[in-house]
């Protein structure tokens, strides 16, 4: 018997499941196990059994790094997504039905069911219009330079600095502009008024996150600060009265038709890549949303695409998670019937971006 199978009882009724499948899920090795609590690997420090999961409340904390919160919030903060959109993969992952869970159970859920966003011709408009009245810093503009993109390539997509004040005064602006600030991911509402998730502590370069249709359907943020080891955060309110998740969908940037599309990990260096490369790129937020993968690939195979080349960073040979990650896109690939290649560059660049940038410099 493994040390998951000694707490397969242990299920939250509200939630179908328990802080200890959602370590299985991140496969989180336990080091201790008591009647009420095991201790594991912390999947932010690394540190070895320094994570404790108390099975009774189903919550965590690092007793080295201080990270801590619900099972949901586990799950998301090791992946790089929202509460909601953990919700669900958690969900998918393990076969149960998506449904809401019930009131004042964990305190890291919206007690609520999830906003229906708003459509994506609707977030488009007011993420357009919202990035139309933002401004990009110089040194946003020169980081930006740096990894390879061009003025004209920062201006066609839309690249801005998160403002530092002025939030509310945003928000009435875009709603006199005829923008629905409802059910668009980021927005969320306070005192009867509505609002931009910015803080002045969590500045940083707005990215847009594109369709395959080249619309706006979400938005992250490169922090110029990382937050708990965290560089890239989405632009989201799901836990904020009235707000909406992101959901983490999938990026995509060059030619819908194109018969051969890479993949890697995040928007902003896939649209480097391409704007470098000029080839078609699509990415996920982090390596193991691949399901984020799946309407994307509806459109592609549609549109006649043949080949899916994965191009993850090449951390991927010492990284059992990006290599877990690469296995999943090529399955998933090869289920869609996609002929499958696996790219490789230079390891002292880590990211695909990174290679062609230092590749084009070079040339």
């Amino acid at each position: 018997m493994t040390g998951w199978d000694c707490f397969m009882n242990s299920y939250c009724d509200n939630f179908r499941f328990s802080i200890l499948d959602v370590a299985g899920l991140l496969s989180l090795e336990i080091r201790h196990k008591g009647s009420k609590s095991v201790d594991v690997d912390c999947p932010f420090c690394q540190k070895k059994g320094k994570m404790n999961l108390n099975t009774e409340k189903n919550v965590f904390r690092c007793n080295y790094c201080g990270m801590f919160g619900g099972m949901i919030a586990l799950y998301a903060k090791a992946l790089h997504t929202d509460n909601s959109a953990a919700y669900r993969e958690i969900c998918e992952s393990l076969r149960l039905p998506l449904s809401a869970p019930e009131k004042n159970t964990v305190p890291d859920v919206k007690d609520e069911q999830e906003k229906i966003p708003a459509s994506l011709d609707e977030r488009d408009q007011t993420y357009r219009l919202m990035l139309s009245l933002l401004t990009l810093s110089k040194t946003h503009k020169e980081n930006l330079m740096a990894r390879g993109l061009t003025e004209s390539d920062i201006y066609r997509y839309g690249y801005k600095s998160t403002p530092a004040f002025g939030f509310s005064a945003l928000a009435e602006k875009l709603q006199n502009l005829g923008c629905r600030l409802e059910g668009v991911p980021g927005f969320y509402r306070k005192e009867e008024r509505w609002l931009p998730r910015f803080s002045s502590n969590g500045s940083g370069i707005l990215i847009p996150v594109l369709s395959i249709d080249g619309k706006i359907q979400g938005a992250q943020i490169r922090l110029d600060n990382p937050v708990d080891g965290r560089k890239y955060m989405w632009f989201s309110s799901s836990e904020k009265d009235g707000g909406t998740g992101a959901g983490s969908p999938a990026h995509f940037v060059g030619d819908p038709a194109d018969p051969v599309v890479y993949v890697t990990e995040g928007p902003l260096k896939a649209t480097i890549a391409h704007a470098v490369s000029r080839r078609t790129f699509a990415a996920v937020a982090g390596v193991n949303q691949y399901t984020a993968l799946e309407e994307l690939f509806v459109r592609l195979i549609h549109n006649g695409t043949e080949t899916i080349v994965e191009a993850y960073d090449m951390d991927t040979l010492k990284n059992p998670d990006v290599e877990q990650g690469c296995q999943k896109l090529l399955e998933l690939s090869v289920k869609f019937g996609f002929e499958v290649r696996r790219l490789s560059w230079n390891a002292r660049y880590k990211g695909i971006d990174d290679f062609l940038t230092a590749k084009r410099v070079k040339r």
